[in-house]
């Protein structure tokens, strides 16, 4: 290529990367959000969104329904969407798989509602009852983390029972089918299994593996558009204020927003914890987005977390807690309230 040809390419390349940035500022500026969500029990966010909370804040929101983390993975990379709601673990795979998205904001602790459930003649007193048992979790996820620091806990790993990888959706008819003797899941599939008979054993809040779902956003997108997420944060926070005012309509949104029983909805948003933005900035809460003295809360619940999965092999490489979490979003929120 000649001198004059190269100089034509840089001009080119500057001037598409520079229409790219101007396109995003000006989406950005106009009020429009991309959210990302998955079918869970984040009940603020289906408020805020039923509610019209997040156009009374002034945005205007598009929504993008996923139905598991990689085709998040590909939105954030390609940056279709700005801000998404995610497991923990996943987040963490996907950070450690080069998503350069930051966490900000806790949705909803699920810790207590990723449960153990067998089959109704079966007999669970410890750990040791599940040796040889056909035992279903999906790997990666947070019961899957419950599902080896129960075994652990007595000992055990998972080459003492037959483990099943197997993705929640598919978990109801196998155990209708009788053709596993339990499972580790969250709501609302751990709630159909003991309406068909299941007994519930134990949970991840039963054994120290605390399971939040968590609010995470392109990190570029965060920096150049701090004023959009103050005006995210204003709509989800209403939605945590409607689920602690209104419980008959938090519970009928989850219903109709996963296509659920009402009596199990109620059952999901009862058992499930949902701090709101002032709860998440207590220092000592357990999953506190600024921690106890900077080293507890959220950040000691990621790290626990990574080094499961490092250790599982499930990712590759140690993940930057310390970089994934930002705390100064719902700072900033606070203080101007």
């Amino acid at each position: 290529m000649s001198m004059r040809g190269a100089k034509l390419a840089i001009l080119a390349l500057v001037s598409t990367l520079g229409f790219s940035a101007l396109a995003e500022t000006a989406h950005a500026q106009s009020g429009e959000i991309r959210i990302g969500w998955q079918p869970d029990p984040n009940v603020a966010f289906y408020l805020a969104r039923d509610k019209g909370a997040f156009e009374k804040a002034g945005l205007k929101p598009e929504y993008v329904k996923f139905t598991a983390s990689p085709p998040m993975f590909a939105a954030l990379q390609s940056k279709s969407v700005d801000v998404v709601e995610i497991g923990l673990a996943p987040a963490m795979i996907g950070r450690s798989q080069g998503i350069d998205m930051t966490i900000f904001m806790v949705s909803v602790d699920v810790s207590n509602t990723n449960v153990l459930v067998v089959q109704s003649n079966q007999s669970v007193k410890s750990p040791a009852d599940l040796k040889g048992k056909r035992v279903a979790a999906l790997r990666g996820s947070t019961p899957y983390f419950g599902l080896v620091r129960y075994l652990d806990s007595g000992g055990l790993d998972l080459k003492d029972i037959q483990f099943i990888d197997l993705a929640a959706a598919n978990v109801v008819p196998a155990f209708r089918r009788r053709e596993i003797d339990g499972t580790w899941v969250w709501s609302p599939w751990q709630n159909m299994l003991i309406g068909m008979g299941g007994k519930r054993i134990v949970s991840n809040l039963d054994v120290g593996a605390l399971s939040p779902q968590v609010w995470a956003v392109r990190t570029e997108w965060a920096k150049n558009n701090p004023q959009t997420l103050q005006k995210f944060l204003k709509a989800i926070n209403e939605g945590f204020h409607y689920i602690k005012t209104d419980a008959p309509l938090a519970a009928k949104q989850l219903a109709d927003t996963l296509n659920i029983d009402a009596a199990i909805a109620k059952q999901v948003l009862e058992t499930n914890r949902y701090p709101d933005l002032a709860e998440q900035y207590v220092p000592t809460d357990a999953l506190s987005l600024q921690g106890k003295d900077g080293n507890g809360g959220l950040k000691s619940v990621m790290k626990q977390a990574a080094d499961f999965l490092l250790a599982q092999g499930v990712i590759s490489k140690p993940v930057d807690i310390d970089s994934m979490i930002d705390a100064k979003p719902v700072e900033q929120y606070l203080k101007a309230k």
